[in-house]
């Protein structure tokens, strides 16, 4: 009786899951669940998008995924670490709403400590910044402001050994909702600083997220399409807060450069195309809209997160796993 109360109780979110990871739905369709945050984002836009901006894959509609008495048993024993998932997005829209043009247009170094010790109890392991460009936006959005700061949080590495399954799926709701509480709780400090601050969670993003890591020097985009950074490898999820801050850089450095080497270890790697379950990956990147090369085929890629949202790329980039300062060390001395 219990076990089947909690099963029906969690219905929903167990249909939402399937979106959380890939795109999927089981009677729930995600591109309504984002909707809200992008047309909050779209009605305050000053920046928009341009004739060279690429198009903004859809989540894909109409896949169903079944989930096995023993995987309803493991959401049932993880539900309070992904519950809150649905409440972080609305939180989002209701920020994007308070958003204003903001009094303030510059950071003391005093609120920059403040908002350095907030992002420690948060728990962000690498954050940077970069100034948007309306093509590096996705056709038909737009961002309430100039500047973007970018967060990544890490996913547990060990969790994806065993990926596809559903204890990666729990994995990245948790980490969702990591990452959604990060993008609201800086924007609600800065907001309340007097500046202009919208959050853009980590599900339905104006932008790719990927490229946006690689723009805030944080990371590199990889052959599998995921950013590589210092610390988390491909294995995290990433968030956004758009601001009017302009002197940013006055307080944070970030040097891309340092990571140019991660190209040409993936080049030599191809790990996660050899083993992608779809063949997916590209070999070699290319260009179909806008100025971001892509290095995934996505219609392939999507029949591939049926399986649990599948993850084989993350489980077997060596940077998931690995050290990132013995890689680069051990890869410089053979070069």
């Amino acid at each position: 009786m219990i076990y089947n109360l909690a099963k029906q109780f969690t219905g929903k979110l167990i249909k939402m899951m399937c979106f959380f990871t890939g795109g999927h739905q089981m009677g729930l369709s995600l591109n309504k669940i984002v909707k809200p945050q992008t047309t909050a984002l779209n009605e305050r836009g000053r920046v928009f998008s341009s004739a060279q901006s690429p198009t903004k894959r859809p989540y894909v509609e109409g896949e169903r995924i079944k989930f096995t008495n023993k995987d309803i048993r493991y959401l049932l024993k993880n539900i309070t670490k992904i519950y809150r998932l649905p409440q972080t997005i609305q939180t989002t829209v209701k920020l994007i709403k308070k958003d204003h043009e903001g009094l303030n247009s510059r950071i003391t170094a005093a609120v920059f400590n403040e908002l350095e010790k907030l992002l420690q109890e948060l728990q962000v392991d690498e954050y940077g910044f970069f100034e948007v460009m309306p093509e590096q936006l996705f056709k038909g959005c737009g961002v309430p402001h100039q500047y973007a700061l970018v967060f990544s949080s890490a996913m547990d590495p060990d969790t994806f050994k065993t990926a596809p399954s559903i204890v990666c799926q729990v994995e990245v709701a948790k980490v969702y909702v990591k990452t959604g509480d990060i993008a609201n709780s800086v924007a609600g400090f800065l907001q309340k600083n007097g500046f202009g601050v919208s959050p853009n969670h980590s599900i339905g993003g104006q932008l790719d997220y990927s490229m946006a890591a690689q723009w805030a020097g944080i990371g590199i985009v990889g052959r599998h399409s995921m950013a590589i950074t210092r610390k988390n490898g491909a294995c995290q999820r990433l968030s956004v807060v758009y601001t009017n801050i302009e002197n940013l850089g006055a307080y944070i450095v970030s040097n891309p450069r340092n990571l140019a080497w991660v190209n040409e270890f993936c080049q030599k790697c191809g790990k996660c195309i050899r083993n992608c379950p779809t063949e997916a990956i590209l070999q070699e990147p290319v260009i179909r809209d806008g100025f971001n090369p892509t290095r995934v085929d996505y219609d392939k890629c999507s029949r591939g997160f049926v399986n649990y949202g599948c993850g084989v790329c993350i489980r077997e980039c060596p940077f998931t796993v690995g050290n990132y300062d013995q890689i680069k060390s051990a890869y410089l001395k053979k070069r």
